[in-house]
């Protein structure tokens, strides 16, 4: 496999992954903290490679940055892991996921299950490595099918547009598939195709896409405890899990996930074993062994008595004058009479109140019946891969 890096004005850097083993690096702790891609990449390869133990975390996540790198390497030197990942922190402080190599290797076995069946030259990055997407899909997946990977520090739409050719997978994200089709050029990409993850892509902007690049796009649904979990092709509605993966609902109708791709073991304030099965916050419809998700239970408002997703209420508060980023979260308290409490954070430029936000929320959707938890914020911050985090309050 060939790691290939373009810079902006058009040069190459190349690196063979066959020369990036040290064995000097077998079972060592490595702290790799977000990077240029470029470094990412040589560096979680290597380190993957060589057997070492990457603890990989975004550093602009400044709490996280400073809670690892006050405990040190060594306070993981004696747990059996491959590689470690955190959570986004979108619904509070990042978890940490040990990732066995078993755990990667029949995740990855797995995907080219699905993907080794397509004619595969070359796989195009956009996304970050830190994440358990990119690690997988990015940089692992051609390193198992033995093709170059190819990416740019910054990609913009055209220029991903240009590096779509036959035999090219596309490993990206719903932004930069939204992006594509806001320009006015077209192109024939029936010998391309596009993975997109990292968060929900609308049916109707699926068939959008594939319709006017005549391209397969295949979403991936997954998380960074449960790794891989299934897979649509197109604008599909039902998800088809992965080989391996169980799925069933619990109660409440909310996603349960068994799989060999699970890390054994969490890291929160202590260590969390989870028996190889997730408990996610998803509502769910199962028919003939796919899956329909429905929207997270902590992303998920009851509204005149339809369940509507956060985001839906985010676009709403986000075109009001004066708000200019909104973030909302279903906070359970089970020791409340009203056990769930809506909690509104705000970027603003002016005073706004709940009586404000209630009033426009009710005119798109219905009269909202929760108790709202208002706050206004300096700054609501994102990831790398574009989630937003919870501010802290």
């Amino acid at each position: 496999m060939r790691v290939i890096i373009q810079n902006d004005n058009g040069s190459e850097k190349v690196y063979e992954s066959a020369h990036l083993i040290d064995t000097t690096l077998k079972n060592k702790v490595l702290l790799i903290p977000s990077k240029t891609k470029e470094e990412n990449a040589i560096e979680i390869l290597r380190a993957y490679l060589s057997g070492a133990k990457p603890i990989l975390y975004d550093q602009e996540n400044i709490a996280l940055k400073e809670k690892i790198e006050s405990l040190g390497a060594e306070t993981f030197n004696d747990i059996d892991f491959a590689a470690m990942f955190f959570t986004s922190g979108s619904t509070g402080f990042p978890t940490g996921a040990f990732k066995s190599r078993e755990n990667i290797e029949k995740d990855m076995a797995a995907l080219v299950r699905e993907f080794g069946n397509f004619q595969i030259e070359k796989v195009v990055a956009t996304v970050p490595f830190i994440h358990i997407y990119g690690f997988l899909a990015a940089l692992l997946l051609p390193l198992k099918l033995d093709v170059d990977l190819f990416f740019k520090e910054h990609f913009l739409p055209h220029d991903l547009l240009e590096s779509a050719k036959p035999h090219h997978l596309i490993v990206t994200t719903p932004l930069y598939i939204k992006s594509l089709l806001r320009l006015d050029e077209t192109k024939d990409l029936s010998e391309t195709i596009f993975i997109s993850s990292t968060g929900p892509l609308p049916a109707e902007i699926a068939k959008e896409f594939t319709d006017k690049f005549n391209t397969t796009l295949i979403q991936l649904f997954g998380s960074t405890e449960c790794g891989s979990i299934a897979f649509k092709k197109q604008d599909d509605t039902f998800w088809s899990p992965f080989q391996g993966v169980q799925t069933s609902l619990n109660a409440e109708g909310l996603l349960h996930v068994k799989s060999p791709f699970i890390s054994q073991t969490l890291w929160q304030e202590g260590f969390v074993q989870t028996g190889g099965e997730i408990q996610s916050f998803d509502y769910a419809l199962i028919e003939n062994g796919k899956f329909q998700l429905i929207g997270r239970s902590s992303n998920i408002v009851k509204i005149a008595g339809k369940r509507y997703a956060t985001a839906q209420i985010e676009e709403i508060l986000e075109a009001i004058e004066g708000i200019e980023k909104a973030l909302v979260h279903v906070k359970h308290n089970n020791a409340e009479l009203k056990d769930e409490v809506v909690q509104i954070f705000l970027e603003t430029t002016r005073p706004i109140t709940a009586k404000e936000l209630k009033s426009a929320i009710k005119q798109k959707l219905g009269k909202i019946n929760l108790p709202i938890e208002l706050h206004i914020v300096d700054k609501i911050s994102t990831t790398l891969m574009g989630k937003k985090c919870m501010p802290l309050v």
